[in-house]
């Protein structure tokens, strides 16, 4: 069975970088915690504050699916809305 990796990367509104790091650093520690998480890890550009990347590793399929029902996902999105400039871009990888 293949592990699942992601690459999500998200971009702040002018002025909502700082809430853009708070909320994604608030997911790390409930969402390692979680059965089937083998990594979550956050990466800041280096010259553009708008702009993150979040890298995740996931045991299966199944595993995120189960992390896309968890509350503060869930939280998470809701608090998105008013924050991201554009939504964010999620792409997939499996291992060779």
């Amino acid at each position: 069975m293949s592990t699942l990796s992601l690459n999500v990367r998200f971009t702040a509104k002018p002025g909502q970088e700082a809430a853009l790091r708070e909320t994604l650093q608030n997911m790390i520690e409930p969402t390692l915690a979680e059965e089937g998480c083998l990594g979550y890890e956050l990466y800041l550009h280096p010259t553009d504050p708008s702009r993150v990347v979040l890298l995740e590793e996931w045991v299966d399929v199944a595993a995120l699916a189960e992390h896309f029902q968890t509350p503060h996902l869930k939280q998470c999105i809701a608090d998105m809305e008013d924050i991201l400039a554009e939504p964010l871009q999620m792409r997939r990888f499996t291992d060779a």
